[in-house]
């Protein structure tokens, strides 16, 4: 397995991380590599396409929400924006 060294880490930062690792019962170690491996499987998935299901579930949800409802066209506010 390979190895990582963390150099210059802000005092603050170890700190909130070591905090983090009490309250999750780990050891600084452990909690690092689970931090790394969530933030490695969220790019993994926003880079292939994530969840479909979700999405689906989320557009769904906007869908039923805003069911019949018109809104306004903003053109004409974005020029006035822009004209300042």
């Amino acid at each position: 397995m390979a190895q990582i060294l963390v150099e210059n880490l802000d005092p603050v930062i170890l700190e909130k991380l070591e905090n983090l690792a009490k309250q999750h019962g780990r050891s600084l170690q452990e909690e690092l590599k689970h931090i790394l491996q969530q933030a490695a499987e969220k790019v993994t998935h926003y880079h292939i396409g994530g969840d479909m299901e979700k999405a689906r579930e989320a557009l769904a949800r906007a869908q039923v929400r805003y069911a019949g409802k018109t809104f306004s066209d903003s053109t004409e506010l974005i020029r006035e924006d822009r004209e300042r």
